[in-house]
């Protein structure tokens, strides 16, 4: 479980910073809004076929179950945990970490395709982080307590990219992504190991905050 995490974690985030596909995205945009939508859409796109190849082609059952957990019916109360795990983490992020909050809202291109294009990561990393992460744990009789720990660590991991110079950069966004993790895999151990409600709450702090959460940094 422990290699597939961090395979999953090393190879994206190195073919971010070894590819660019900045020449996708509009002239207009400034260097540090193309540099920022190459990553989204380099880190999307081999998230996305990690899982699915280690699903498919590698044949990692608990990653085929995973998958089709995404879909699966879940309970009120994994909807519950979720949604407010989702809005303490959008509104500390809006009041504390962005300088211009009102932009979340914004409807012009660049919010729109910077959003757009990183959606699959939060079907992929939910797939991973609290779908097989949670199920192997589970296989493996590790206390529900210590797998909830496990997925936040693991899933804090592949936030590396947004940590900053000082200590309070780079911390902060290690601790608010480990405790949306814990949240979120309480959610999905509340809700018969159903992915959907914290895919769909991850996909919405995706569309709301990732773009300009990159673009502060």
């Amino acid at each position: 479980m422990g290699a597939v995490a961090a395979a999953y974690i090393v190879i994206s985030t190195s073919a971010v910073g070894a590819l660019d596909a900045s020449f996708l995205f509009p002239d207009g945009w400034s260097p540090a809004e193309r540099s920022t939508g190459s990553g989204f859409l380099i880190g999307a796109l081999f998230q996305l076929l990690l899982v699915l190849s280690a699903a498919y082609l590698v044949g990692l059952k608990d990653l085929q179950r995973a998958i089709a957990a995404s879909s699966a019916p879940s309970t009120s109360k994994a909807w519950t945990i979720a949604a407010l795990a989702t809005s303490i983490h959008v509104g500390t992020a809006m009041l504390v970490f962005l300088p211009q909050p009102e932009r979340v809202w914004e409807l012009s291109n660049l919010n729109l395709i910077l959003s757009a294009v990183s959606i699959p990561d939060g079907w992929s990393q939910e797939v991973l982080f609290r779908g097989f992460v949670l199920f192997r744990l589970t296989r493996s009789d590790v206390p529900a307590i210590a797998q909830i720990f496990i997925s936040g660590s693991l899933f804090a991991g592949i936030h590396l990219g947004y940590t900053g110079e000082t200590a309070w950069e780079f911390i902060t966004p290690l601790i608010g992504t480990f405790m949306l993790g814990c949240f979120y895999a309480w959610a999905v151990k509340s809700g018969s190991g159903s992915l959907k409600p914290v895919i769909v709450c991850h996909v919405l702090i995706i569309a709301l905050l990732q773009p300009w959460l990159a673009l502060a940094r």
